[in-house]
């Protein structure tokens, strides 16, 4: 496969940054060279990676709590939890113009950052990606609420049935405090609700030295992929996924495949090579390139389920064609948004 990439992000995915366009005004004596674009997949693997650690007390808990199931031994494993499918316009250096606006009844042409057609006597939409962030709950020192007299146990047996006291203390508080019987009550609804949720973070803390702890990170992985006319393929490995190790390589055969499936619907007739060669010429002359885009069938898959399936437009799979500058009136009045995705038109309002 052409241009496969593979790279994981830890904890959280990486922002992509807001559209920038430059914007070339009539006038000018120069032209303004312009790019209809490629279609890219960015395929965003999610995973989790669930970790549980056995408590300092664990072998206490049915004898001091009446807990039979609390964590004995240290584990981790992997899920897969989700695919998400994203497409972007990347330039193609072979379908690029250069539209003079000197003598054109063009007022205006805006294009991306990357030099992709966007909008003709308009404004472009401006897209930006927001941050994700993945909240992780810090895990306090359970040694914080220990007594004096916890600390000077000489057994860990003892420990125990002290730590466990302690927090069948901090449970009746609790109830004291939610029933009004409280020897000292908060003032008011706010400072019973911080009382509440300090008394809550202990008995956690400490209920945590008998149950164990389990810690959940999660994980994306991102593979960019930038089909062809002939990328059709069927049951081809994507990445490759085990419980034990997460995500991997698709050569790495410590995990079981992914497979994806691409295939080109061809929804739209295609010309031959020196066909397209002598309409690229005319093109230039007569106004302004955009593309009709083709479609094609994505499908990400296991052996036992479907993770993700869609059909998706592609500027590749598809044709170039022209929108004649006779379209154009001398005011300027003529407004075009193109997709920067397809490089399709997406309206045109005159």
């Amino acid at each position: 496969m052409k241009r496969f990439f593979l790279y994981a992000i830890l904890f959280a995915s990486v922002p992509c940054a807001a559209q920038t366009v430059n914007i070339f005004e009539s006038g000018m004596n120069e032209g303004v060279t312009y790019s209809l674009p490629d279609t890219q997949l960015d395929i965003t693997v999610e995973a989790e990676c669930v970790t549980r650690t056995p408590g300092e007390f664990h072998r206490y808990a049915e004898r001091f709590l009446r807990i039979s199931d609390a964590i004995t031994s240290e584990s981790k494993e992997w899920m897969l939890s989700g695919i998400q499918v994203k497409s972007y316009g990347i330039p193609n250096s072979q379908k690029t113009y250069t539209v003079a606006l000197g003598d054109n009844p063009i007022n205006s042409i805006v294009l991306t950052d990357k030099g992709i057609l966007s909008a003709i006597n308009r404004k472009a939409i401006d897209t930006e990606s927001k941050e994700q962030k993945t909240v992780h709950r810090e895990r306090v020192d359970a040694s914080k609420y220990f007594t004096e007299e916890i600390l000077q146990a000489t057994s860990t047996a003892k420990m125990a049935e002290l730590v466990a006291k302690e927090i069948y203390a901090i449970r009746e508080s609790k109830l004291a405090i939610t029933r009004g019987t409280a020897d000292n009550l908060p003032q008011d609804g706010e400072s019973m609700h911080l009382v509440l949720n300090e008394l809550d973070l202990q008995e956690r803390t400490l209920t945590e030295l008998f149950t164990g702890h389990t810690d959940t990170v999660k994980y994306t992985c991102n593979i960019k992929f930038t089909p062809s006319v002939e990328s059709d393929t069927t049951r081809s490995v994507l990445f490759r996924f085990s419980r034990k190790l997460g995500i991997l390589e698709r050569d790495n055969l410590a995990g079981s495949p992914i497979y994806y499936d691409f295939k080109n619907l061809k929804t739209v007739k295609t010309e031959p090579a020196d066909d397209k060669k002598k309409k690229k010429k005319e093109i230039k002359k007569e106004g302004i390139c955009y593309s009709l885009p083709g479609k094609a069938l994505v499908k990400v898959y296991t052996t036992s389920e479907t993770l993700y399936e869609a059909e998706m437009p592609f500027a590749q799979l598809g044709t170039v064609e022209v929108l004649s500058r006779k379209f154009f009136d001398k005011n300027g009045n003529t407004k075009v948004l193109f997709d920067t995705v397809t490089g399709g038109i997406i309206e045109i309002e005159k």
